[in-house]
């Protein structure tokens, strides 16, 4: 077989590959929205209370402790995970202790969810005596994504070129003003698409929240040490129990709303990093 042939070949392979793919999410996602979209974008429905046992309740608590759980997650995950990959890619040295570090973290991130919820229940819930809160899930969380979170952020650091050290440092910058000042901001694009991954894990995620955070609650949590429902496991607790009347409406609403929720904090992030390169550009351009 000549290599001109084996290139067609291999290219209508890998295109057919990437259509079937495309379709798959495609039919996934018209299949969410076409059972729940109009019953998602109700306004009684994503501004109301949920009911135990009557018919029409909305998902608003259920909203307000998905992003709150976000945020916390991040706010626990990300120091720590910028921290780590700073010093694997920067300071770390090569052999087998990173070596194993690095198996460890990739071995982290293939277990399944219900394992990290099962030690965030017996860890923060029981041991540390924290109940079912929305802390104790956001620690859980931030320890289901660290791997994730840290590989990515260490590969956009590593991405930087090394002449800007160089450059850098020649200048007569220490190392810790180098990273500080050039490392970190030109790997800021990086990052912020490392920190879009996990968004919509940490939104969708139901095996994990349901055993340290809570499945029901009608009013909308303030303290982070208080209960809450994330949309994902109000999902799997209505579609499980069907106590409602009208179970069906709430999972498919529901279950079409957290999609267009995902998009939009995805689309935001993505928004908000073209922006900081836009402006990181625009600075550079200007001498600043």
């Amino acid at each position: 077989m000549s290599a001109r042939k084996a290139d067609r070949i291999a290219t209508f392979v890998f295109t057919l590959l990437g259509f079937i793919s495309i379709g798959i999410l495609l039919f996934i996602i018209l299949e969410v929205l076409g059972r729940g979209l109009l019953t998602a974008i109700n306004p009684k429905f994503f501004l109301g209370k949920p009911e135990a046992m009557n018919p029409g309740g909305g998902i608003l608590p259920m909203i307000v402790s998905s992003l709150y759980l976000a945020v916390l997650t991040l706010i626990v995950a990300l120091p720590i995970s910028v921290g780590a990959a700073i010093y694997m890619a920067e300071f770390a040295r090569k052999g087998r202790l990173v070596s194993s570090i690095r198996f460890s973290l990739d071995s982290l991130a293939t277990l399944p969810s219900i394992v990290f919820g099962l030690f965030g229940m017996t860890l923060f819930v029981v041991y540390f005596r924290w109940g079912m809160a929305l802390m104790a899930g956001a620690f859980t969380l931030a320890l289901l994504n660290l791997p994730i979170l840290l590989r990515s952020t260490e590969e956009a650091i590593k991405l930087v070129p090394q002449t800007y050290r160089e450059a850098s440092m020649s200048l007569g910058a220490s190392r810790w003003t180098t990273i500080r000042q050039i490392v970190i901001p030109s790997a800021m694009p990086g990052i912020i698409t490392a920190t879009i991954l996990p968004i919509g894990r940490i939104m969708g995620e139901s095996a994990a929240i349901v055993l340290t955070v809570g499945t029901f609650i009608r009013n909308i949590p303030v303290n982070p040490f208080s209960m809450g429902a994330p949309l994902a496991g109000y999902i799997w607790f209505a579609q499980s129990e069907g106590l409602t009347p009208d179970y069906r409406k709430i999972v498919n609403g529901g279950a079409a709303f957290l999609l267009l929720l995902v998009l939009v904090v995805y689309f935001l992030a993505r928004y908000a990093g073209r922006k900081y390169q836009e402006k990181k550009l625009m600075g550079a351009r200007d001498g600043k």
